[in-house]
């Protein structure tokens, strides 16, 4: 079965690609998670950043937004120490404002989902809007954000199974 190239490399990464790349995400906690582990992913590896992905849900409270937005100087030290994680803190911050940003969007909106919703129809735009809105969130972060919880079209190769499904 053809795959994207990147996908190659391990049975995580096909598991990922073929399971979950792409497909719609929903609930804050789940999406709140997958901006995080792209903004923890710019500058290394998705590999790097799926095999450790287990270990950023028990260092993050499982995602829980009301929770994370209340990590204080104590919390980030112990990310800091945490080998389970990737460990930079301008990124541990990053998350823990963010964090506070998807409660007020959460308050605002109703859901982060409905924010989402709300943004615009170009792919740009929405990149644009979610690199405002959030901490350490860059124009291709915000792409491959929109891309891994389906709000955009995912850019499998041409050769990739997934482009004829």
């Amino acid at each position: 079965m053809n795959r994207c190239k990147w996908s190659e490399e391990s049975e995580m990464l096909q598991q990922y690609h073929d399971n979950e790349w792409g497909q719609y995400v929903v609930g804050d906690n789940a999406l709140f998670e997958c901006l995080t582990l792209e903004l923890f992913q710019s500058g290394l590896s998705w590999k790097t950043i799926l095999h450790k992905r287990e270990n950023f849900r028990q260092a993050f409270a499982q995602f829980e937004v009301e929770k994370v937005m209340q990590f204080g100087e104590k919390e980030i030290e112990a990310l800091l120490n945490d080998a389970g994680i990737v460990r930079h803190r301008k990124k541990i911050q990053a998350t823990i404002e963010n964090a506070k940003r998807v409660h007020a969007l959460i308050k605002e909106f109703g859901s982060f989902e409905e924010f989402l919703k709300q943004l615009p129809h170009e792919t740009a735009e929405k990149q644009k809007v979610l690199r405002k809105t959030f901490k350490h969130v860059g124009l291709t972060t915000a792409e491959s954000f929109l891309e891994a919880t389906g709000r955009i079209q995912a850019s499998h190769s041409e050769q990739c199974f997934m482009v004829t499904k």
